[in-house]
């Protein structure tokens, strides 16, 4: 656990190859359990990182060569905040499809970006000068 008024910094940085998204989930399993959370409260917010990890592979970097994701954490005595930033083209969370609308319920993809709103208590997302989606989420902790 963290202490009140201290913070837990961890940064990564892995290639766009879908290989690094089992790798970058235990990481964040890792990450939890060290904040002292356990693997049943862990499992939801675990879930939204590799959801942000696969989407900045397969969707913002698209497996490009030579494109890497970078996943930071900042890990506080109340909250877990995980940022997750591709150097893909970047895109308007806004537009994308409803994935609960009647069109498109039978739809393979599309749900990730509904998952990580649904489990993460903040979710934000930035679009740097340099470019790239950086996706910025925090998850309480009770």
């Amino acid at each position: 656990m963290v202490a009140e008024g201290q913070r837990l910094a961890v940064s990564v940085s892995c290639g766009s190859r879908r290989e690094w998204i089992d790798a970058m989930q235990t990481l964040a399993e890792r990450v939890f359990a060290m904040a002292g959370i356990d693997d049943e409260q862990a499992y939801w917010p675990v879930l939204a990182v590799r959801e942000a990890v696969m989407n900045a592979v397969l969707h913002g970097n698209k497996e490009r060569e030579g494109t890497s994701v970078l996943v930071e954490y900042s890990v506080g005595a109340d909250e877990i905040e995980v940022c997750v930033q591709d150097q893909g083209e970047g895109f308007d969370p806004d537009k994308l499809a409803d994935p609960l609308s009647e069109t498109n319920l039978l739809s393979e993809g599309g749900r990730g970006v509904y998952l990580i709103r649904q489990l993460m208590d903040e979710v934000t997302y930035s679009f740097p000068d340099a470019g790239g989606t950086r996706l910025r989420m925090v998850k309480a902790l009770s």
